[in-house]
């Protein structure tokens, strides 16, 4: 038995991550709207296209970072952002409060991601994939972190590439990202009790693999 791992890994957003042009990861530090989100869900849902762009300046960088992290690779992250913003709009009718339009967005997010991940998954046995992993953990270490621990994240990489898409994300989201056991539970559109199970069984392999002791969470 080793030493515990740490509850949240350490990782930076790499500064030219979604740059392709006309893509949603293209903004910079967008601006956050003027207007209340509840009133920008309002005037969507009346037909005000121009109320997409407020939305997708507030909340693409939580979005971005999301599906980059979770994906592991900036193209794919790019392509999730775009179709959760897409999927969002198109079906806003479907969101019953208006202030939680966040939430089901990253909802949205990790679906896509998960489906994502999936067919890149599936291309890889074929030997289809020629896409590169380019944000993996490892590849996104804070500036400073030692060549033992970013090492360390390589392994973790490998472990996570071999989880099931649901396990994967719910560890991410609750390790890497830092969320809360509720929002992760919203974020999968899981139960509190299922994503507890499912980031259990990802620690457990981690810890298998890096031979270190079991974190309780």
């Amino acid at each position: 038995m080793g030493r515990a791992m740490s509850s949240h890994v350490t990782i930076a957003m790499p500064m030219n991550a979604g740059t392709r042009q006309a893509s949603p990861g293209a903004i910079q530090a967008p601006a956050a709207s003027s207007r209340p989100e509840s009133d920008l869900v309002a005037r969507l849902r009346s037909g005000d296209r121009a109320a997409e762009e407020g939305l997708y300046r507030e909340h693409v960088d939580a979005v971005m970072g999301m599906a980059i992290r979770l994906l592991g690779r900036t193209c794919d992250a790019e392509d999730v952002v775009h179709d959760s913003f897409v999927t969002a709009f198109e079906h806003i009718g479907q969101l019953r409060d208006a202030s939680s339009f966040r939430a089901w967005l990253l909802r949205v997010t990790v679906r896509h991601a998960h489906r994502r991940f999936r067919r890149r998954r599936l291309l890889q046995r074929l030997g289809f994939d020629s896409g590169q992993d380019d944000a993996t953990l490892a590849q996104l270490a804070a500036p400073g972190l030692s060549s033992d621990a970013i090492a360390e994240l390589a392994k973790i990489d490998r472990v996570l590439a071999e989880l099931p898409a649901s396990q994967r994300s719910a560890w991410l989201l609750r390790r890497v990202e830092g969320l809360e056991l509720a929002e992760v539970a919203a974020a999968c559109g899981a139960s509190i009790s299922a994503v507890k199970r499912r980031i259990a069984a990802a620690q457990a392999r981690v810890d298998h693999h890096l031979g270190l002791a079991v974190d309780d969470d």
